[in-house]
This record gives C-alpha cells, structure tokens and sequence, in this order.
C-alpha cells in the first residue's frame, strides 16, 4: 500500500476511497454562478454549518442554483477541498454542492461508527436540514462511491442519476478473488492492517495532545507531502491534529479494510444486485492509473489487481440498465485532480439525462 501520509495525501491511495418537484425555483435575478476553480479562501474556514441533530454540523459548501442539486462525496479524509477542480465549472449549470463528512473538515467530530450506513444516515438528515432541492446527482470518489450506491438504494425517490469516480465496492477487500498468489493475498491483508494499526497511533496522539505540541511536519499524521498552498497546509494540519479527525478516519479504516471471512462492515451494510436500480443514469469512472502499489508485485500482478478492480466497476455500471463503465487514461485514483474535465463533462452529461428524464429544463435561463 503507498501512503507517505496517514491524513490529508494519506486518502490519495489506492484503498482509499462514493423524485421529487423542484424545490429551488431558477432565476434570471441570481448572480451568475462560477465557471471556474473556487479561491483557497473557502476552504479555510466552515462554509455553512447544517445542525443534522442536536450535537453534530456537517459543513456544506454549494454553489449554482437548480436541479438536479449536485453532490460530491469524498474519499476517506477528504472533504470539499478534494472537488475544487469541478464544482465551479458544474455550478455553471445547476446547484452544486461539497461537504465534509463527520469528523473531517470543519464538520462535528462523529459519534457513532463511520460506516457506510452511518454516512448514508448524514447526508439523508443533511440534504433535509439544508433544503437542497432534489432530485439529488451524486458523485461520489473512492469510498463515497459505496456510500453513493447505498443512498441510492436507500432513499431511491431522491435520487436521480450517479457519477462514480474511481469508486470503492462491495468486495473490495476480498483479496482471495483477485486470482493473485497467496503470498500476495498475505501481503495486501498486512498491507490493511498496517495502516489500520497507524490510524490507531495517530488517534492516540491527538487525543493525548502530543500530535499538536509535536508540531512534526514530517509526521505521517499529518498534510504529508504538504499541500502546495501554505494557507491551507496550515488548515489541514490544524484540523487533522483534531481526535475527532482520527475518530472518523480510523472507524472510516476498520469499516472499509477490516474483513471477517472476505467480507466488511460496509460490504455487509451494502451488497448488490445487477439493474436493481432500473434505467437510473449511471457512469462509473475508473482510473487507468491504479497499482497494488507493492514493490514486489510483478506486471503480472498488477494487471490482475487492475483486472478485477475494472470488472467490479463494470458490475457497478450493470447496477442500471443504462450504466456505463468507463476507463479513464492518464489519471490515478484522484480522477477530478488528473483528469478533472472527464470528471465535469459525466457529471454534466448525468445533469441532462436526469432532466430529460424528468421532463426539466435542459439548461438555466
């Protein structure tokens, strides 16, 4: 497993990884919406702070005005800053929406399990407290990709159309169907608890307070390879110093890696069944660039690790009749880094089949 980082670079790896009328009218009154990249500014401090219960907020940061209202749902340790490469250019045609799960960003720190049920039950009380209009568009990278999918299952009158960007799955971690080795089997399932095992450490550092008085820039807890922008390597670092941070990403880490006879919590919480969502407009996007990433394993090895991560985004796809899989060159496991265009042009090309299919306008007056 790469990982130079525990938080902030540490979720951009291989294994980390997501009707009804129109509530928000469109208006030729509004100010026009970005086309272009968001400014670091709204990534420094909370954007909107949504009171899902009595304890907890959950930072949003929407943009545009319409529907289908657009949601971005992040990878493990990610947040709203992980989308800054496309919500502009989308919010250009329709509401356009990023948050932060619990624990991460500026959001309240969890109190219960970060598993997919949970984070499913977050965003439902989320779109509800905010009054974003649905149909909901989700889009969802790496492990928001399983939450995507099990939101759709779960409130399917919400729901729309989905954009899966390099998506974790059911399965993922049953190394035995990867058709590798045994020892290789051994390596990756290390490979898990390994970092497992770190998320543990860095939890016990912040919740000592050791991880803030260290000030170690070179800790694998914290924004390692540092974020190019200074202003916002000193927001990660503050807030990744938070035990609620550690919280959510170690919970976030054993629902997801922790398997008991191949299977994990979120594969237990989210199985699948082919065309169970009907005609649903579908893209799921795979990166082309996706490694085991051990330096022991052989070209052959890889291409079996890239083989069966390609044929589960091809089941992904099937989960519609009208799903399409997508391979995506040129990129790693952050397509809207590498790649973000490809990103924006599925995620816009959804935004028309979801109002075709609805019978909405095709673009904002």
């Amino acid at each position: 497993m790469m990982r130079r980082s525990i938080s902030g670079a540490a979720h951009r790896t291989v294994f980390t990884w997501w009707l009804a009328v129109l509530a928000l009218p469109w208006s030729v009154h509004a100010a026009p919406p970005p086309t272009s990249a968001p400014p670091v500014a709204a990534y420094l401090t909370p954007q909107r702070l949504v009171a899902i219960d009595d304890t907890r907020r959950l930072n949003l940061y929407c943009l545009g005005h319409g529907a289908p209202t657009v949601i971005f749902d992040s990878g493990t340790g990610g947040g709203t800053r992980d989308w800054r490469a496309v919500q502009g250019a989308i919010a250009a045609h329709t509401t356009a929406c990023s948050y932060d799960r619990a624990g991460y960003g500026f959001s309240d720190a969890p109190t219960r399990a970060s598993d997919a049920a949970n984070a499913v039950d977050d965003l439902h009380r989320l779109v509800a407290k905010a009054a974003l209009p649905v149909p909901l568009l989700l889009v969802g990278h790496s492990n928001g990709g399983i939450y995507a999918v099990l939101y759709a299952r779960t409130y399917p009158q919400q729901v729309g159309g989905m954009v899966l960007v390099d998506p974790g799955f059911t399965g993922q971690q049953d190394f035995q169907r990867y058709g590798l080795a045994p020892e290789k089997v051994a390596e990756l399932e290390q490979g898990n608890a390994q970092w497992v095992a770190l998320a543990q450490h860095c939890l016990e550092l912040a919740r000592s307070g050791a991880l803030a008085k260290s000030q170690n820039q070179s800790s694998p807890c914290l924004d390692n390879p540092p974020n190019p922008d200074p202003r916002l390597h000193a927001v990660l670092n503050h807030l990744e110093m938070q035990p609620g941070f550690f919280a959510a990403y170690l919970s976030e880490f054993q629902s997801t890696f922790v398997a008991e006879h191949g299977s994990t919590r979120n594969d237990r919480e989210s199985p699948l069944s082919a065309h169970e969502f009907g005609a649903m407009p579908l893209v799921v996007l795979t990166a082309a660039r996706h490694p085991a990433a051990w330096p022991d394993f052989t070209a052959q090895d890889q291409q079996k690790y890239f083989d069966y991560w390609k044929q589960s985004h091809d089941r992904l796809a099937a989960l519609s009749t009208h799903g399409q899989s997508i391979l995506v060159p040129n990129s790693g496991h952050f397509i809207q880094r590498d790649q973000p265009d490809t990103v924006i042009h599925y995620v816009l090309h959804v935004v028309d089949q979801v109002r075709k299919d609805l019978q909405y306008p095709s673009s904002q007056p």
